[in-house]
């Protein structure tokens, strides 16, 4: 029987501690940079906003009952983030409407503005980690300015109401289907009278 001296165990405990110090740093990189990226992703949403309504002074965040978010949860529906924008004046500007879904390749969220009057202000959306050239296409005003002005009463169809991105179509389908839950959220909440 062969016994085992430290020497043969000297490469593992060698990996185990760079491991342990790997991991130790990458916790006190996420730790010192985490309020960093969190304040540079809420002044992103802030100017998102402001893109959408310029005119705006302060945008606040839509409350509805536990009830009304059940109920969009089990259409399927449920926005990632609703707020309501007012002028300096405190007149109703219209609403702001977060979705996610998933691309080709990556997330994409859009944030839809709706006028009080129930059209599409505009959409921005970000898709980060789709793929370049195909799926990112889908931020471009091209593609996001073809829903501009569309009302909020039916639904939104590809390549009938806006055309979708050429080498992109799950990414763009993704990105009106989006659209389609914030205005379905929208509809929602003007029938049970909170809009």
């Amino acid at each position: 029987m062969q016994k085992f001296k430290f020497k043969d165990f000297l490469p593992a405990l060698i990996l185990a501690l760079i491991c342990g110090i790997c991991v130790f740093l990458l916790a006190g990189t996420y730790s010192m940079t985490k309020n960093a990226i969190a304040k540079q992703e809420e002044e992103g949403a802030q100017e998102r906003k402001l893109t959408i309504f310029p005119e705006a002074r302060s945008f606040e965040t839509f409350q509805y009952s536990d009830a009304i978010s059940s109920e969009l949860a089990q259409k399927g529906i449920a926005p990632d983030e609703v707020y309501t924008a007012y002028a300096a004046d405190g007149t109703l500007l219209g609403y702001i409407f977060v979705n996610s879904g998933f691309g080709y390749a990556g997330k994409i969220v859009t944030t839809t503005g709706i006028s009080a009057d129930g059209n599409i202000v505009m959409v921005i959306a970000t898709a980060a980690s789709d793929t370049p050239k195909l799926g990112k296409e889908v931020e471009g005003r091209p593609f996001l300015d073809g829903f501009t002005g569309l009302s909020t009463d039916s639904e939104i169809v590809l390549n009938r109401d806006v055309s979708a991105v050429s080498g992109a179509t799950i990414s763009s389908r993704a990105a009106t289907g989006c659209i389609n839950r914030a205005r379905e959220a929208y509809q929602l909440f003007k029938e049970r009278g909170l809009i």
